[in-house]
Order: C-alpha cells, then structure tokens, then sequence
C-alpha cells in the first residue's frame, strides 16, 4: 500500500510537470502568434538579423578608417536588410557608439525586436492622378500653408496625423518654385543640407557636439519618351538611421511653360529616409526639371524645431 501511494505521488508529479512544460510551450506559441511569427519567420528573422549584425561591423570599420565609398555601399546594404525585416513586422534600433568626427557618420549599435504600435514606421506614398495635377496647377503661387496644400491635394494623409505635426504643417507656409532660381540638387554635385542642434545644458564655447545633418536631393534621368524623376531626403548625421518624428518630400516634374506634369508625394513618422519618385512618358519635347520640397520636425530640444527647403535640378532638354 505504502509503494502505490508514493508510485502515485511520482505520477501526480511528472504529470504536474508535463502540464507545466505543455503550458510554457502553449504560452511561447501564443506570444509569437501574437507577433506574426511562426518557425519559418523566426528562422528567416534570425538569418536577417545575423546578416545585419554582420553588415553593421562592416560599416562601423569603414567610418574608423574614414573609407566613405565603402560606408555608403554598406549603408545600402543594411537598408535593403531593415526592409526586409521590417516587413515581418520587426523594428531596428540603433545606437550611436561614438562622438561624431566632422562630417563623418558615427559608428553604430543595433538590436531588432518586434515593432511596437507606438514606434512602428508608417507612411504615405502617393502618385498625383490627373484630378490632382489639375489642382495642384491651380494652386500654384496661392498664398497657402503647407497643411492647407495638403489638405486640397492629399486629405488622406491628415487622418492619421499626430496633432502636433498637423499644426506646424498648418503653421508654414508653402513655398512655391520659382523657374528662375538657380538650381540646388544632385546633378549639380551639391544636396542642400540642413543642420540642427541642442543646445547644451550648461553654457559652453565649444561646439555642440549633439547635431543633426540632413541631405536633400532632386534627380531626373531622361529618354525620349520617358523621363524617371525623384526626390529624397536622408539624415546623415549623427548617422544614417537616426530616426525623426516626420519628414515629407514632394517632387514635381515642371515642363519649360512652368506647367507641372506629374508629381508624387512621401512621408512618415519615425524614419530616417523619404523618397518621392515617378516616371512619365513625354508627348512634347523640350525643356523640363524636377523640384522637390523638403519638410521635416526634429526631436525636441532642438534648434531649430525642423526643416523646409526646396531641391532641384537644372533644365534638361528632353526630345527625339
């Protein structure tokens, strides 16, 4: 009698633990429901991930022996890298690890874990139809805010907006181009940079040493008939993948009447990078650019609170 009933307490036990392990099991296996990932995700993520981890050295050693070309062929690597990761629904984080060195980007750190609603990436990217294009025609040189611009043109992308930014976007007026000024782009080996700062907590003669450095492009490639045209923003320092709350680029295709032929629009929260492209089939030669206008909030504490600046091309001829 004594042997069955410690056989039973044995047998109660291992299946108190069996229990035990089946519910680890069950709640691990709900919580990667819960994130979209399943075994096949799982191991593509790890594999990304080791890829990422890996390009990162790469780049870090690139920025300590100052070798730019190499830094800029590992940036595009790591972006190609955090798309794809971020369309399994992770988030990729980075670090500064060290002061920055002029002009150069600083080293970095990175972690990746599944994105949160607060910090995941979300953005709009839209190609003007002709309704739009007549609009965005009979705007032009109206004294109007950028909010109100994009109020007439785009209302969808003010659904979602937070508060703050729709306020500023209200708050600042829109800057129409003007053919005459001369041209501010990549073709003519240049961005147009913008540089904001904190200020430090104590006053100081040195440099502030926290700055943001932000790129601005427009580019057209053209042959007849067709005409690819784009522009982009990047923050470049403190380095690549420092995250703002928004930022936002249009770009437009103006022929040589000042009449704008197409146009396409890109922003978002939480993002290092926009980039409004698009492709056009010309029916008439002659002169055209692209103009693409910049917009942007920094972090807060900084000075000043964002950017707006205008990047374009000079006139191309494009014919037959």
């Amino acid at each position: 009698m004594e042997k069955m009933k410690k056989k039973g307490k044995v047998t109660i036990g291992a299946m108190l633990i069996v229990v035990l392990l089946a519910g680890m099991a069950l709640l691990s296996a709900v919580s990667a429901y819960e994130h979209g990932i399943d075994d096949e995700k799982s191991y593509d993520i790890d594999n990304l991930s080791q890829d990422l981890e890996d390009a990162v050295t790469s780049y870090n050693e690139a920025v300590t022996e100052w070798r730019l070309d190499d830094v800029l062929s590992y940036v595009e690597k790591i972006d190609q890298i955090i798309a794809e990761l971020e369309a399994f629904g992770m988030e990729v984080e980075f670090k500064a690890t060290h002061e920055n060195q002029g002009l150069m980007p600083t080293t970095v750190s990175v972690s990746v874990n599944p994105a949160t609603e607060q910090n995941r990436t979300r953005r709009h990217s839209i190609s003007a139809n002709e309704e739009q294009l007549e609009i965005i025609n009979q705007l032009v040189g109206q004294d109007i805010t950028i909010g109100e611009f994009i109020e007439k043109v785009f209302p969808e992308v003010l659904e979602d907006m937070p508060e703050e930014i729709a306020k500023n976007l209200y708050a600042t007026e829109m800057i129409w181009p003007d053919p005459s000024e001369p041209p501010r782009g990549e073709d003519h080996s240049q961005p147009v940079v913008t540089k904001a700062f904190k200020p430090a907590s104590e006053p100081t003669d040195i440099q502030p040493k926290i700055i943001i450095v932000t790129r601005h492009y427009s580019q057209m490639e053209a042959e007849w008939p067709d005409i690819d045209f784009k522009s982009w923003s990047r923050v470049w320092l403190p380095h690549f993948w420092y995250r703002l709350p928004y930022m936002a680029v249009w770009s437009g295709l103006y022929y040589e009447t000042g009449s704008l032929k197409d146009f396409d629009f890109d922003d978002g929260y939480n993002v290092y990078k926009v980039e409004a492209s698009g492709s056009y089939s010309a029916s008439t030669a002659g002169e055209y650019r692209v103009t693409g206008q910049h917009y942007g909030t920094y972090p807060p504490g900084y000075i000043p609170p964002g950017y707006y600046v205008i990047a374009s091309t000079d006139w191309t001829y494009v014919g037959p």
